[in-house]
Parts: C-alpha cells; structure tokens; sequence
C-alpha cells in the first residue's frame, strides 16, 4: 500500500519516486528512499508517478509527488510477494556431519585393538629407577594415547621426573590436539598444539610462558610423536628397511628415519624368551633433543608390542623393560593379559 500526499513546501520532489521497488533491506534505517540508488531514465521527469508499488498500485488521479511509507510498504512486502523457497529441515547434528570432510587419519592406522595398557620399569644402569605407563584407546573411532613417566622415590629425592603426554585424534582425524607436561629436576615445561592435518598449519602454545605461534608444515601426513609410534607399529615392517616418518614433536617438525635391524631373541624380565624386531633410530638435530640414539625392540607378530626400549642420557644408558600388558581385541569384551 502507498499513501499518496501533498509535497511537502520546504523540500523537493523525492527522487525514488520513479517507481523503483526498493527490498526492506535496503530501507533499512530510512523513512525515504535515498535518490542516489536508482538511476533516471532520459527525459523522465523527477514527479513522474511510479507504474506499480506491489501487485496492487494505487493509480494517483493527478500528477503528484509520492512518499513511500516504509511500515506499510515492508508489511505489503511481507505478506504480498513470493515466499521464498524453503531450505530442506535439518538438525544442527546432521548439518554438522555433512559439513565435516571424510577424515585424513582412521583409528584402524594406529591401533589394532580396542585398547591397550602397557606398564615397564626404568633401570638407569641396571638399577630400577622409575616406571612408564602407555595407555592407547580407540573411543568411537577417535584414539586417545597416553604415556606417563615418574621416578620413583629414591631417585625423587635427587632428580625427580613427572612426565605425562597426551594425544587425542579429534572431529573425523582430521586434527590431532597433544599436551606434554613436563618436570625433569629443575626443568618444567607445559606445552599444547594441534595438528590441523587438513590446512597443514600447527597452533602451539606455552602456558608457562604465555607464547603461543602459528605454523606451517609440509605434509598432512605430520604426526606427533605418540601417534608416529603406534603408527609404525602398525605398518609392515621388514629388516633392512627404513621408515621414514613426519613428526612435530612439540617444537619443530622433522623427516625420522627409522631403520628395521634385524629379527633377534629378547629376554624379558620374567626371563619369558620372545622372537623380536630390533628397529633403531638416530637422533635428529632439534628433535628428541632430550635423549640420544633409541633402540626399540617390537614382537615380531601381529601386535608388535614394545618389550624393551634403551637410550643413552647423561647419566648413563637407560633401558625401559616390559613387566605387564593388558590388552582388550577389537571384537571381544575381554582383555589379554
């Protein structure tokens, strides 16, 4: 509807009063249409009436200039044109799964079972100083992996360690979100990041010392370093070979080769003989920074478990044995010991 009025004696003749049809959008925060958005046709008069306002026009019965009234035209607006076309009803739980892409990283490259604790002893020179705990789950098709490491108490007195790492493979495994807390005598550190696998970009923070960083890695295939173990345990793995994996390992990201030795007997510390794969990494320049050359010895079947692990340090060689295993199939509800 548009009331038609006399013009006003202290302003000209409005400019939008050529018939243009302007959205309620546009006459947002206006009570009269602004002449500069709509162009004139030539030789058209500034009073010439408008052709229609709606699907009703009103047909003034003499020349006069008009004034929109912008409620009624936004009401006529509302309840005369076309309503739009309906978007398909969806849930905000379905929008959200379709928005998300098929992911990167699937459990099943990490972990064989459904879940996993390992406990070892830590012996610095053949004398037991401390303990490891690596707890891997696979929680509706996103894994959770944790280690923990501590001394015990009569090493605590002289050089306390308190480690713990986390990784969690969260929203498809297209992100990986890692915390390392750590105390190692008068060393403390407390630092997250996620792993935008998709974007190849790092998000990185220090709580400690309140810096965070964005970052920028080479491959989607970067890993840290929790992840780049249960994931090589789960490959093929064949003696004189080398792996090589991407790892960010909190800090900086690097190409870690992995050479497969040899196939060897290994004794355990219930003097239990296993046939084992001996795999040996090389210390990379700022990575692993903390420790040197590693040698990991795997069960050479199907789980690959780590029994034994040595590494030198500066008090000597340290060695982490295997002392129980609990392991729970991804088909069964019962757990292996």
């Amino acid at each position: 509807m548009v009331d038609v009025v006399q013009p006003r004696n202290d302003a000209a003749p409005s400019a939008d009063s050529d018939g243009q049809k302007t959205s309620p959008a546009d006459n947002a925060g206006e009570d009269v249409p602004d002449a500069g958005n709509h162009a004139r046709a030539p030789g058209e008069e500034a009073g010439t009436p408008p052709a229609a306002v709606g699907k009703d026009p009103v047909e003034p019965k003499s020349v006069k200039p008009i004034v929109i009234d912008k409620e009624k035209t936004d009401s006529s607006a509302r309840t005369s044109e076309p309503a739009p076309t309906p978007q398909p009803t969806a849930s905000r739980h379905n929008a959200a799964a379709v928005a998300i892409p098929p992911p990167l990283r699937t459990a099943a490259e990490f972990l064989s079972s459904k879940s996993e604790k390992l406990s070892y002893l830590i012996t610095l020179l053949g004398v037991p100083v401390g303990s490891v705990e690596l707890e891997a789950k696979n929680e509706n098709n996103e894994v959770r992996i944790t280690l923990r490491t501590r001394t015990n108490t009569v090493l605590s007195s002289i050089y306390p360690v308190d480690d713990f790492m986390e990784t969690r493979h969260t929203i498809g495994g297209n992100f990986i979100m890692t915390k390392i807390r750590q105390q190692e005598g008068s060393f403390r550190s407390d630092i997250g990041f996620t792993l935008f696998l998709r974007d190849k970009r790092v998000f990185w923070i220090d709580r400690i010392r309140n810096r965070y960083s964005n970052e920028t890695v080479p491959t989607s295939d970067v890993l840290d370093t929790l992840s780049s173990f249960y994931y090589l345990r789960n490959r093929p793995l064949q003696t004189g070979t080398t792996v090589i994996l991407h790892v960010y390992d909190g800090d900086t990201y690097a190409l870690v080769p992995v050479e497969i030795v040899r196939q060897e007997e290994v004794r355990l510390r219930n003097f239990k003989k296993v046939d084992s794969l001996l795999l040996r990494h090389v210390k990379q320049k700022g990575i692993f920074r903390r420790t040197g050359d590693m040698s990991i010895w795997l069960t050479n079947d199907g789980k690959k478990v780590p029994v034994r692990v040595e590494t030198t340090s500066p008090f000597g060689t340290v060695a982490v044995e295997l002392v129980s295993t609990e392991i729970t199939p991804q088909e069964e509800g019962g757990k292996e010991k």
